[in-house]
């Protein structure tokens, strides 16, 4: 749904403040709301950001002179780029140390202007962001709104008495602050990297993520479809509401809507309402057939509708067992699983959904059918795109609880147990009163935002938590409670370090768990499922050998196995300068398979491929676009491939030649990239070759023809061609390409 926002007719105006446009403008652009919502409004807020380098006193201001700061688009990652592209960002000193990939951090502050022309005064008005790195800190119109720290995890917050209606102009300001370094053990960027949407609704209306949708009957002839809300009202007196579900098929039918009976709800009081539908001759979801429905949760207030919220449905049957092992619709499944984390090499963490897409569809095509969310949550752009493509996902909360892993002392710990501030950003803890802390509320927040995901099979508390068991142990009853509550469908499990030695074989863990999971040590694992025998177990993380997956295979109980991992990443690389970047994957950072990937393609079966023959003397550069035309839309880009090659055109490995991209036309440069985790800046237009392979990824600026050359000394040069579009990006479904 997320790239049909631009779709449709407006009913939110915004202006980008940008500082070629003057305040006083008359003409304020129109953005368009969500194709999908008819009574509540969603807009795509990610064009028309300032963005300031640094620390801004005053800059929360609505009046605070913003004319001179940078024009551009979210998701952005500033600490890719630096503070002075295309200058080199990387630095041996850097307080982020190799860890952080020798990256910058800090301050960076960003500021957007809008007006709410078409929205009615009483309507509610929310800001929702997907993901802020870290400890974000907004501000409407000069009113502090609220600070959420954890840098992966989604927040919304209420807006409605900061913001002024009507053509006025309104102000949006966000701090970041990455200071406290290091923050990690692996990069995790700067700024507002994901996306960010306008919200307004009727005081009457579904609550934050509080739909939730399950399948708890599924054949090829019927399925049941479950679903569960909660109706907030924010009104000023009693109303009485209703639910109508509208179900809607792959191909976009509506089925027969189902309407609840009535109740009353008080002005500042919610209400829940379930209902069924069934659905004949259902399109169940698959790894070969991810069919994926919607569904329109319509609010009635006295018969009318008021508000609607859009959940995407997979009908799928899941289930475990320690002696079949996990079954899909019935059929045994394996988790043939690699790891990865977020970052997508030259465009950090800001990835357009075009960049993950090509990821998954190059991971698919080794033979993998599961994603383990390395060491933290997704951003919905992911999910939807596993949704589509037909993935599994292990999705996973924190990398670290109480304690810091080695001296990070800005990771995930400092806020753990923190008493968390509100507003939160994110629905109540269930069952919780008074204050809670903050791992209580990012846990909620993970699990509500992402339940209605048919990918998402599984949650991992956690990825080798130092802690020790007696600290460990109350924290992860309480995240699998806080899990059960909001999605008893799904099991929870942990990847577990050295759980042997750490005594989570033969402590509470192996039945605190509902899947025994464990990094390195299968036969812990295996140890754990002969003294749990009602609970099956998975590998959540092995080194790349295949030696292990015969011990999958024969063990029915045995889930699956997660490989570390499935693509090259930047960070953890403490003390290796100039290297900036782990070089372990099935893939580099560009998609190149190295030959454990071709391993891992024939040992899971998928169909052969083979890499490119390969040539010595260097003759030649040859350009190829992986596709025939790029949109100016932000979640669009385009990858085109420049190969040193010999007179046959064959890729010679041993180059590392610089070469020079230049384009013309209605195109622009984002990055230039390769497969090298040495550092060099991904920024202006010139990248060494790495094994005789470098990139250019481009935008369009418009429509039209767009011509890419590249250069390398002594070498003929390479040109292609890409069609500019303005067309919306759609993501793919199935295996893409």
């Amino acid at each position: 749904m997320r790239r049909l926002i631009a779709a449709l007719s407006a009913m939110v105006l915004v202006t980008a403040g940008l500082a070629a446009v003057a305040r006083a403008t008359t003409a304020i652009p129109t953005v368009a709301a969500a194709a999908a919502n008819q009574y509540r409004t969603v807009t795509d807020f990610d064009p028309g950001w300032l963005f300031h380098y640094g620390d801004a006193s005053g800059a929360s201001a609505a009046s605070y002179d913003d004319s001179a700061w940078r024009g551009l688009s979210v998701p952005h990652d500033w600490s890719v780029e630096g503070p002075n592209p295309p200058a080199d960002p990387f630095s041996s000193s850097a307080a982020s140390t190799g860890r952080g990939g020798y990256l910058p951090s800090g301050i960076g502050w960003y500021r957007k202007h809008f007006s709410l022309a078409a929205v009615p005064a009483t309507r509610r008005v929310y800001i929702e962001f997907d993901g802020v790195m870290a400890n974000a800190s907004v501000y409407v119109d000069g009113v502090f709104i609220g600070t959420h720290p954890n840098g992966f995890t989604s927040f919304r917050y209420d807006i409605t008495s900061a913001v002024k209606y009507g053509g006025a102009d309104n102000v949006i300001a966000v701090k970041t602050d990455t200071s406290l370094q290091p923050a990690s053990r692996y990069y995790t960027g700067a700024g507002i990297y994901r996306d960010v949407r306008l919200i307004a609704t009727d005081p009457v209306h579904v609550d934050q993520w509080a739909t939730s949708v399950t399948t708890p009957n599924v054949s090829t002839s019927t399925a049941t479809v479950h679903a569960q809300t909660t109706v907030i009202n924010n009104g000023g007196t009693a109303a009485s509401v209703s639910v109508q579900g509208v179900l809607r098929d792959p191909g976009g039918t509506a089925l027969p809507a189902v309407t609840t009976a009535s109740k009353t709800v008080a002005a500042g009081s919610s209400a829940t309402f379930s209902y069924d539908l069934t659905v004949s001759n259902p399109r169940l979801w698959d790894l070969n057939s991810p069919n994926m429905y919607s569904l329109a949760t319509n609010v009635l207030v006295g018969g009318t509708p008021v508000d609607d919220d859009i959940t995407p449905v997979g009908i799928r049957s899941l289930t475990f067992s320690p002696s079949t092992g996990m079954s899909l619709n019935g059929h045994s499944v394996k988790l043939q699983g690699v790891a990865i984390h977020q970052d997508y090499h030259a465009l950090g963490m800001a990835a357009p959904q075009a960049a993950m897409q090509r990821r998954l569809a190059q991971l698919k095509a080794l033979g993998v059918n599961a994603i383990r969310t390395a060491h933290e949550p997704p951003s919905p752009a992911f999910l939807e795109l596993t949704d589509k493509m037909g993935f599994l996902v292990l999705d996973e909360f924190f990398d670290t609880w109480t304690q810091h892993k080695y001296t990070d002392v800005g990771d995930y710990a400092t806020y753990f147990s923190k008493t968390a501030s509100a507003p939160t950003g994110t629905p109540a803890v269930p069952g919780a009163s008074g204050s809670v802390p903050w791992y209580q509320v990012d846990t909620t927040g993970i699990v509500m935002r992402d339940r209605d995901h048919p990918s998402v099979v599984m949650w991992s508390a956690g990825n080798e938590i130092r802690d020790p068991l007696s600290t460990r142990e109350p924290l992860l009853t309480t995240m699998v409670a806080i899990a059960h509550a909001l999605d008893p469908g799904r099991p929870v499990t942990q990847a577990l370090f050295r759980p042997a030695d750490s005594g989570d074989v033969t402590g509470a863990t192996r039945t605190t768990l509902d899947v025994f999971g464990g990094n390195y040590r299968p036969d812990d694992v295996l140890q754990a499922m002969s003294m749990s025998p009602t609970r099956p177990g998975l590998l959540t993380e092995m080194g790349t050998s295949t030696s292990y997956w015969t011990t999958v295979k024969s063990n029915p109980g045995l889930i699956g196995e997660f490989l570390w991992t499935g693509a090259d990443y930047l960070g953890e690389a403490d003390g290796l300068w100039p290297t900036v970047g782990s070089s372990a994957g099935l893939m580099d950072a560009v998609g190149t398979v190295r030959s454990i990937g071709y391993s891992w393609q024939s040992t899971w079966g998928a169909p052969h491929t083979s890499p490119p023959p390969t040539g010595t003397t260097a003759g030649k550069v040859l350009l190829s676009p992986e596709h025939s035309s790029v949109s100016t839309d932000v979640n669009d880009i385009a990858y085109v491939k420049a190969t040193v090659a010999d007179a046959s055109g064959r890729v010679v490995t041993g180059s590392s030649a610089a070469v020079t991209f230049t384009v013309s036309g209605p195109g622009q440069i984002v990055a230039v990239d390769s497969g090298s985790q040495t550092q060099e800046s991904f920024r202006g237009n010139v990248r060494k070759a790495y094994q005789g392979v470098a990139y250019v990824l481009v935008r369009a600026t418009g429509p039209g023809t767009i011509t890419v050359t590249a250069q390398a000394g002594g070498l003929a040069a390479g040109t292609t061609t890409l069609t500019g579009t303005t067309a919306p990006f759609v993501p793919c479904s199935g295996g893409c390409n």
